[in-house]
């Protein structure tokens, strides 16, 4: 069985983030628009702790192949809810 592979919680945020910016790119000049109040994202985690020097925690988010499956016994569930906003403090708009 192939082992799933393990990415950074910043950087499947940081996608979040370009994904939000796609979508209001894309929303230009469509008729129906929408506010982004509140993204609620839930990962499947793996926290690994390392002995080296220097070493501590870290969580990785499971991403698996379709058909691919992770042993619930080594993995953890975190909800995480993001307000967006601008970089201007304002409230993102996904309209024209």
């Amino acid at each position: 069985m192939e082992e799933p592979s393990v990415v950074g919680l910043a950087e499947v945020i940081d996608q979040i983030r370009d994904e939000l910016e796609q979508a209001r790119t894309s929303a230009e000049g469509k008729d129906i628009g929408f506010t982004v109040d509140r993204v609620s994202l839930e990962f499947t985690v793996q926290v690994h702790r390392t002995s080296r020097a220097g070493g501590g925690l870290r969580i990785g988010v499971v991403t698996a192949e379709l058909g691919g499956s992770v042993d619930s016994s080594t993995t953890h569930r975190v909800q995480v809810e993001l307000e967006p906003h601008t970089r201007a403090g304002g409230r993102v708009q996904v309209t024209r």
